[in-house]
């Protein structure tokens, strides 16, 4: 009997059942592909079996095991969600390089030295040690040459694997380094917009001493709005390109609607600033506070959208209140879609699917 694993997903290759992992047509000594993989890179077909969390432990488990450099990838877009603390707590006292990918979604005029000291006060406040931290795209190609460099002086002949939650790009920036390094021009790796896309490890031979990348499938935060919508809402919410923050100067009682994911209220003595940073496609709506019960009441999934009328009826929200004393420039994350910046003091009302995450830190950009 032929095994072989599919080199886009990692699954072991089967030609028995169809709706299972590795399924393949007709299983022979060259198949590379299986079909979900194939139809996922051929026809933009997204996929029907994605990795569990259940996949994700057990593999993890596996990978802090060995003495190999790990590779922790999270979305600067969506920081705060996939800078995840079931991540950090199983990669505590390893040798960590922290990748921030898809700074290209983030405007050409940010200071990437800014980031880079910021993303390194987040792992302080935290006590979590990394070794090196870099910022990349694996879209555009940014900085992966900085990155090899890193991994060839910290991996010490030791294999390289790619952690992180699902939907941050591993596998994308695995494709990406064996562009830019090896003669290879297409993607190796499934990727899709879908998380839980690899679903076993995969081992890619890269170094000179025949040590391996290792991408790994990532773990579901479940806070993660994704997680509550279906693929069709993906493309208003996952920024494609660079966004283009938009500037409010708020007065007391106005409000901000983030489509219908969420309301921010505030309450302020004088005019203060609000830069909101979302994907260019995310209806963005200004309008008095005391509308914000009445609109999501009569416009949620359809003006107010996403979610869409099939997605609401999943959706229930809560409120919470935050006082901003104006010292300093404070950004409010949601999980999974965007942050926004507010320089000045106010009493600040968010409501927001109960499912997901709010998060405050001091500004990512200025």
């Amino acid at each position: 009997m032929i095994l072989r694993k599919c080199k886009g997903c990692g699954a072991v290759l089967q030609e028995t059942d169809p709706n299972k992992q590795g399924f393949i047509p007709e299983l022979k000594e060259d198949s590379a592909y299986c079909k979900r993989c194939y139809r996922m890179m051929h026809y933009n077909e997204l996929p029907k079996i994605v990795a569990s969390n259940n996949d994700y432990i057990h593999v993890i488990d596996d990978v802090v095991q060995r003495n190999g450099l790990i590779v922790f990838v999270v979305d600067i877009f969506q920081f705060k969600a996939t800078f995840n603390k079931k991540m950090i707590d199983k990669l505590r006292n390893k040798n960590v390089i922290l990748v921030a990918n898809k700074y290209d979604v983030f405007p050409k005029s940010t200071n990437i030295e800014n980031i880079v000291k910021w993303l390194s006060h987040e792992c302080e406040k935290i006590f979590f040690r990394v070794d090196a931290i870099h910022i990349v795209s694996s879209k555009k190609g940014y900085f992966i040459d900085e990155l090899t460099n890193t991994i060839d002086i910290a991996r010490k002949g030791r294999d390289v694997y790619f952690v992180g939650c699902a939907n941050v790009g591993k596998s994308s920036l695995i494709n990406a380094l064996l562009k830019r390094n090896t003669s290879i021009k297409n993607d190796v790796i499934s990727t899709s917009v879908i998380p839980g896309t690899t679903l076993n490890q995969i081992r890619i031979q890269f170094f000179e001493d025949g040590k391996y990348l290792v991408d790994t499938p990532g773990l579901i935060n479940e806070a993660d709005i994704l997680n509550q919508l279906f693929p069709k809402s993906y493309t208003k919410i996952l920024p494609d390109s660079e966004m283009k923050p938009i500037t409010y100067q708020i007065t007391n009682n106005n409000a901000i609607m983030l489509a219908g994911l969420a309301a921010i209220e505030f309450e302020c003595d004088s005019p203060i600033s609000v830069i909101v940073y979302t994907s260019k496609n995310l209806y963005i709506h200004r309008c008095k506070s005391n509308r914000v019960n009445e609109l999501f009441e009569t416009q949620l999934g359809e003006m107010l959208n996403p979610p869409t009328m099939d997605e609401k009826n999943n959706f229930k929200y809560k409120t919470d209140d935050f006082d901003f004393d104006g010292q300093n420039k404070k950004d409010i994350w949601f999980s999974g879609f965007g942050f926004v910046s507010v320089k000045g003091k106010a009493k600040i009302k968010v409501t927001y699917p109960e499912k997901t995450e709010v998060f405050i830190t001091n500004a990512i950009i200025g």
